[in-house]
């Protein structure tokens, strides 16, 4: 069996832009909220505005009404992953003075500049948040490592084997009769990806199984757990077959030859 040539990969929607946004929007409105609530009596307009300074382990927490305050602007800044930003105590201050200001009814224009900060900040969070984000396929390659004594190599592909076999052990350039039958994680049997007593140059099977059945002897049976890297990749992907789905292999070997 040929592996499938590769071909640019399926472009998918990604709702992360729009859940930033809502979320920044969401967030920024809840400081506004809350500086507009708190017991704080405006400066005159003819006072100079002095931003106070960044907190750090020194400061006291508020207590009392003010406590709650305090704990809702860390919820705010954590939200929003403020300290992730790695920003310098005068960034953190000149954005402090900026929600001030806007609180006082003098608040900046959101100039050139400061649009392109506001869209590579999203960008970062985006980042972050997406990298966060549970793998179905790295939680099921988890789960047989952890309940099913499976193994793997250093190319992710999971095996393991049922029946050791002995004698010659195949390369990547041997020639060897095999059978293997497909199915998906979730059972569903893939007819179309099976072959009984097939004699195949090894290179050219598809590389989960290509080195899945280097590791097999001679009349030897393994399980083989083939990540989407290691089957049609960025490729063309057989019908009815969700792109980077990992498909599950039973390999025998039933002879080496040259």
């Amino acid at each position: 069996m040929k592996a499938a040539l590769a071909s640019p990969p399926a472009r998918s929607f990604s709702w992360w832009p729009a859940l930033f946004a809502v979320s920044f929007i969401a967030n920024g409105a809840l400081v506004w909220l809350v500086l507009r609530s708190a017991p704080t009596t405006p400066p005159p307009a003819s006072a100079p505005i002095v931003p106070p300074p960044l907190a750090s382990p020194k400061n006291a927490k508020p207590s009392g009404e003010l406590a709650s305050y305090a704990a809702l602007g860390s919820f705010v800044a954590e939200n929003n992953r403020i300290a992730d930003l790695k920003w310098s105590n005068a960034q953190f201050e000149a954005f402090e003075n900026g929600l001030r200001a806007s609180y006082e009814g003098r608040g900046y224009p959101l100039d050139d500049e400061a649009r392109k900060l506001r869209d590579d900040i999203s960008a970062r969070v985006q980042k972050m948040l997406a990298a966060e984000q549970p793998s179905p396929v790295e939680d099921y390659f988890k789960s047989l490592r952890d309940k099913e004594g499976v193994q793997r190599t250093s190319s992710g592909l999971h095996y393991r084997i049922t029946e050791e076999g002995a004698g010659q052990v195949p390369t990547a350039t041997s020639v060897v009769l095999i059978s293997y039958s497909a199915k998906l994680p979730s059972g569903e049997t893939l007819p179309a990806l099976s072959r009984t007593r097939v004699r195949t140059p090894v290179g050219d099977l598809l590389p989960g199984l290509r080195e899945g059945v280097q590791l097999l002897h001679r009349a030897g049976k393994a399980l083989v757990y083939v990540p989407a890297s290691l089957s049609y990749g960025e490729g063309e992907w057989p019908p009815g077959i969700t792109r980077g789905t990992p498909i599950v292999f039973f390999l025998e070997l039933h002879d080496v030859g040259k």
